[in-house]
């Protein structure tokens, strides 16, 4: 009979490729663990600097807290703000414009209330003007209800903010309004005016190939009155609105765009802030 002899196992054996690869998976999974506590720490740590910043004596540092808390999001800045401007704790206007600008960049529809009361009730036109544009960001699909509720006012800053805010959810009917105040108002109402009409109204005389051609004006800058002129005429010849009702859609997705990369930018800054930091 023949006896056969097994060999023995032989070890198995491990590629150092595979320890080097799995090193480098878990060394980036324990990197952007890092840099996600991270992140979230400067969060939360920018978030009580704007909520301090609101407590200060000085309205100055008060309007920067409003700045700081809309551009690193800070949600219970936020907040402060929306309650301070319901409880009506704010006595100088400048500040109370911040608060409103803020609250509207926000995009939360959860404040629309808040910046109703003060489109109805602040007693500085130009804050109301702001918190005209800001309702209108939030929530667009009960802007129209709180233009019906409120009474119109004659205040210059009150019809450029009304004007504004109506093209912010794509209606051109007061555009008109705009165009008169970007060549008669005051020098930061013809700004605001221009500022409007820049983004509401030439995109859609762009969209027809309507713009006038020779135009060099750029975003914020004032319009002279041969331009506003001019686009006065050309829109009193075009079915405005039936442009903004076929441009909205794409109009809508061009403006998510150019917020996510002002987020991505947001957070490339962020990131290297935090790399300096280490």
């Amino acid at each position: 009979m023949r006896v056969t002899t097994a060999e023995p196992a032989q070890p198995k054996q491990t590629h150092p490729w595979r320890h080097t690869a799995l090193t480098r998976a878990l060394a980036a999974v324990v990197v952007l663990a890092g840099l996600g506590a991270a992140f979230v720490a400067l969060g939360i740590r920018r978030d009580q600097a704007a909520r301090r910043l609101l407590c200060s004596d000085d309205p100055e540092k008060r309007k920067q807290a409003a700045w700081l808390a809309v551009r690193q999001n800070a949600p219970n800045a936020l907040l402060d703000i929306s309650r301070r401007v319901r409880e009506r704790r704010e006595t100088d206007p400048s500040v109370r414009e911040a608060y409103a600008y803020a609250l509207g960049r926000s995009g939360k529809a959860e404040y629309f209330d808040v910046l109703a009361t003060v489109v109805q009730g602040d007693e500085d036109a130009y804050v109301r003007h702001t918190a005209w544009i800001a309702a209108a960001r939030v929530a667009p699909h009960r802007f129209p209800v709180l233009a019906a509720q409120t009474p119109t006012r004659d205040e210059t800053w009150d019809r450029i903010g009304r004007a504004a805010a109506w093209l912010e959810v794509g209606d051109t009917r007061r555009a008109g309004d705009l165009l008169h105040w970007a060549v008669a108002g005051e020098p930061e109402q013809r700004q605001v005016a221009s500022l409007a009409l820049y983004r509401g109204v030439a995109p859609l005389l762009e969209a027809v190939g309507r713009w006038p051609l020779q135009s060099t004006i750029r975003e914020g800058e004032v319009w002279p009155p041969e331009l506003a002129a001019e686009v006065s005429r050309r829109c009193g010849a075009l079915n405005l609105q039936a442009i903004a009702d076929d441009t909205r859609p794409h109009l809508a997705y061009a403006a998510r765009l150019r917020r996510d990369v002002a987020r991505l930018t947001s957070l490339r800054e962020r990131l290297a802030g935090y790399l300096r930091a280490l």
